[in-house]
């Protein structure tokens, strides 16, 4: 655990919020790539693809977004720049509807592969409920996720406290879907800790643009430590160290 700071500068924490996806869970499995996920994932759709394939037409996309030839995040967050991807990708890989109606099926199914929790989430989640702390998860997904979340989640994390970005209409780094989400707990900002996988958009934009007490960055692969952290925004590569926030 790494911070520039070891402790927040706020009032008491009493509500914790997640991530979701290489947070909480992962989809197919731990190892398994972006390319071969996106390849399983346009396969469930009927894409007929190897995964050379849909890494030759990811690696043009993003040549073309690099030297400018077309707009686009290389690492889209909002549900539009997302569609937009797929469609663009479904294009290269000469699939005959490339329509924002099937490239929004294909985002939709995303959350419906088969997702699996990372060890250390229940031993951590249940430590923190027996602690009276409220829980919560904030992804940047599409709805259809609400129903795996529910089937892993369900006994921990109330749907209540589920919030989901088509749902809400704004994405993280918004100020907006982080202050919705304390709202959902009934929890002023400053009340809560934030932590997802993503330094950026997760552990800093909490901090930044939610005014949360702390962004927890989770760096599962221990390849950020000697990355210089913004005041209280922590790292930790595993979920059982944020129980040393708490005196565990």
């Amino acid at each position: 655990m790494s911070s520039s700071r070891n402790t927040w500068q706020t009032g008491p924490v009493t509500a914790v919020l997640f991530d979701w996806d290489f947070t909480l869970a992962y989809s197919l499995g731990p190892n398994v790539s972006h390319i071969a996920r996106t390849t399983r994932l346009f396969q469930e759709y009927g894409v007929v693809c190897t995964e050379a394939e849909v890494a030759a037409a990811q690696a043009s996309l993003e040549a073309d977004i690099a030297s400018g030839k077309m707009s686009g995040s290389l690492r889209p967050q909002k549900k539009r720049e997302i569609i937009r991807l797929y469609g663009e990708l479904l294009r290269r890989l000469n699939h005959p509807d490339t329509s924002y109606e099937f490239a929004y099926s294909v985002y939709a199914g995303y959350g419906l592969l088969p997702h699996y929790l990372f060890d250390d989430v229940l031993p951590t989640l249940r430590t923190l409920q027996n602690q009276n702390l409220k829980l919560g998860i904030l992804s940047n997904h599409s709805s259809s996720v609400r129903g795996t979340i529910e089937q892993l989640m369900g006994d921990i994390v109330p749907q209540t406290h589920v919030i989901i970005s088509e749902e809400v209409g704004v994405h993280k780094p918004s100020k907006t879907i982080f202050r919705r989400a304390a709202s959902k707990l009934h929890q002023a900002p400053g009340s809560c800790l934030y932590v997802g996988d993503n330094l950026v958009v997760d552990a800093e934009a909490a901090v930044n643009a939610g005014h949360f007490a702390a962004g927890i960055w989770i760096d599962r692969a221990d390849s950020g430590a000697a990355l210089p952290l913004p005041e209280n925004v922590f790292r930790i590569t595993s979920l059982l160290q944020l129980l040393l926030f708490f005196g565990r």
